[in-house]
């Protein structure tokens, strides 16, 4: 039976950070550089840029053992842009929804801001008005002071909806992933984090949910460093 794995025979290591060169190991973004046969970077051009950037802030963020979870990710990674400015809205807006779920008392209220101002973007997207929530944003909303809630509210309606979303969307995934890696259990939390991400701009390509399964490969390049490697790299 021919093999059908995505993954080459030999990967370097997952690891954190940048890597010249796949001998010294390679992160998510790179490991999608690889199987997408671009030149080896951890920017590659297969994947939308906010997404990669997530992926990669996550990857340098997790535990050495908790990163052998994001490879069944990477395949997916492959192919999954836009220029429809939407995905960037939603992978922020998945971000701040985790980063909510374990934020600190003082940090609630610029959560809510940046949530209030993500629900607000993607109303036409959604076609509700703008003054209509989405029901994920009232459930996240319910347990937070409604003190929080009205400042937040008095400060989106005072900014007004932001001219431009592109600063927006990376300053929230920013902020929501240290929220999210300063919390307890934070590796299992970073991970579901990538991993509703890229479900939501699965959702929005028209693709599958990936199997969860973990490829024997890369089980095996995530865990263990590749001696040699033959594949070319700049």
């Amino acid at each position: 039976m021919p093999d059908t794995s995505p993954f080459p025979d030999a990967l370097p290591v997952l690891s954190a950070g940048r890597h010249r060169h796949p001998r010294y190991g390679g992160c998510a973004m790179e490991w999608a550089s690889l199987l997408a046969g671009e030149r080896w970077s951890d920017h590659p051009a297969c994947t939308h840029p906010l997404l990669a950037h997530l992926t990669r802030s996550v990857n340098d963020r997790v535990s050495d053992d908790a990163r052998t979870a994001l490879a069944h990710l990477v395949p997916t990674l492959v192919g999954l842009r836009s220029d429809d400015r939407e995905w960037a809205l939603e992978v922020a807006y998945v971000s701040v929804r985790h980063a909510l779920r374990h934020a600190e008392p003082s940090d609630v209220r610029d959560l809510v801001v940046a949530l209030l101002t993500l629900d607000r973007l993607l109303a036409a997207s959604d076609a509700r008005l703008p003054t209509q929530r989405r029901p994920e944003t009232t459930a996240l909303l319910a347990p937070v002071g409604p003190g929080d809630i009205a400042w937040a509210e008095r400060f989106t309606r005072a900014m007004g909806v932001p001219r431009r979303a592109r600063g927006l969307t990376r300053m929230v995934v920013e902020v929501s992933v240290a929220t999210v890696a300063a919390a307890p259990h934070a590796d299992d939390a970073l991970v579901a984090m990538l991993t509703d991400a890229v479900g939501a701009c699965q959702r929005l390509s028209g693709r599958a949910q990936p199997d969860a399964a973990l490829p024997s490969a890369a089980r095996s390049g995530a865990r263990q460093q590749v001696p040699t490697w033959s594949g070319s790299a700049a």
